[in-house]
């Protein structure tokens, strides 16, 4: 079975709050009334054939949020996780990075028309914001799991997280 791979990156700001894409499930439909469901996740996405996760990353957040990172920061977690594609299940495999960075005004900067299909917005987030709304986020434990993240020192080692 393929694996599919992806590199997606918490960038914190001078405030302690995340950057998060609003993403909407689902194709578009062309009834006006429909509604597709929505989440929040960090910036990233798939590895190109023979790309680092690394590289991924640092090209994946230019064309999300129009940053410019000069590395991908600390790798912090990995999320394996099991998808329908197509109605066949498909392994996927995330290594998330960690990094502060200055604030900005994030803004996407070469979305595939895929991705253009499903993203809603861009926005910073802090740990209270998320615990307190009900919207939803991947990994769904979200707050809980950046709390240490903006309090101590980060793992040494990445840590396996259910998305």
């Amino acid at each position: 079975m393929t694996i599919i791979e992806s590199a997606r990156a918490l960038l914190i700001d001078p405030q302690d709050r995340v950057l998060l894409m609003k993403l909407a499930s689902g194709p578009l439909t062309q009834e006006p009334t429909a509604s597709r469901q929505t989440f929040w996740l960090t910036p990233g996405g798939s590895l190109h054939l023979g790309e680092s996760f690394e590289d991924a990353l640092i090209r994946e957040i230019f064309e999300e949020t129009g940053l410019r990172l000069n590395h991908p920061g600390h790798w912090i977690w990995t999320s394996p996780k099991r998808i329908l594609r197509d109605g066949l299940p498909v392994d996927t495999l995330a290594r998330v990075y960690i990094q502060r960075v200055p604030s900005f005004e994030p803004k996407p900067t070469a979305l595939t028309p895929q991705e253009r299909e499903t993203f809603c917005e861009l926005r910073w987030w802090g740990i209270d914001e998320i615990a307190a709304t009900s919207e939803i986020f991947v990994p769904r434990q979200l707050a809980l799991l950046l709390k240490p993240l903006l309090t101590s020192a980060w793992p040494a080692r990445p840590v396996q997280i259910v998305p």
